[in-house]
């Protein structure tokens, strides 16, 4: 008896010590994590073979240097021409000439809030922050050259990829426009 009282002494003890270091773990991050949301505004659709220019949206204030800033965009840019004219979409620089207008924006979280996306903007994926990680945003829409109107927009967040070399921010952009553009097509 006094040997099973010492018994169960020991292996509650052992339980409490226990339960005094377990440390929960910590969620893995995914730092190629991306959430993507659209809608559909108005039902016009394009066919392949109609015209499109863009049409750039710069924030405000950034704080990333102007250099900086071109850069981004010179590449997602060059990814939504490829990827709409993978999809027999001609890009044409004289606006006039254009069926649709394609708008887009990139901001990182610090210079352009999940509350300001929602507000200006109608939707935002909603990606949760995370320490260490700079969040960023894409946001693009399609709007009809004749009615003036949005048809469909698009947002995407991620976290920034700052330390990987140019060949695979081409790809990573061209990843990310593929992604949230297979919903316009998909609604097209």
């Amino acid at each position: 008896m006094k040997k099973n009282i010492s018994l169960t002494i020991a292996l509650f003890s052992s339980l409490l010590v226990s339960a005094c270091v377990t440390v929960p773990p910590e969620p893995q991050v995914n730092r190629n994590q991306l959430a993507i949301s659209s809608v559909r505004d108005i039902p016009i659709s394009y066919s392949p073979g109609s015209t499109f220019s863009l049409a750039p949206k710069y924030v405000k204030e950034t704080s990333l240097k102007a250099e900086q800033t071109q850069a981004v965009y010179k590449l997602y840019a060059d990814a939504i021409i490829s990827d709409l004219m993978k999809h027999g979409f001609y890009n044409t620089r004289n606006a006039q000439n254009s069926t649709f207008y394609v708008g887009f924006g990139v901001a990182l979280a610090s210079d352009l809030s999940d509350e300001t996306i929602n507000h200006e903007f109608g939707i935002t994926p909603g990606l949760p922050g995370r320490d260490g990680l700079k969040k960023g945003s894409f946001l693009i829409y399609i709007e009809d050259a004749r009615t003036g109107k949005k048809v469909w927009r698009g947002a995407v967040q991620g976290f920034v990829h700052e330390d990987t070399d140019e060949a695979q921010k081409i790809y990573r952009t061209a990843a990310i426009v593929s992604r949230v553009m297979k919903q316009f097509y998909a609604t097209n």
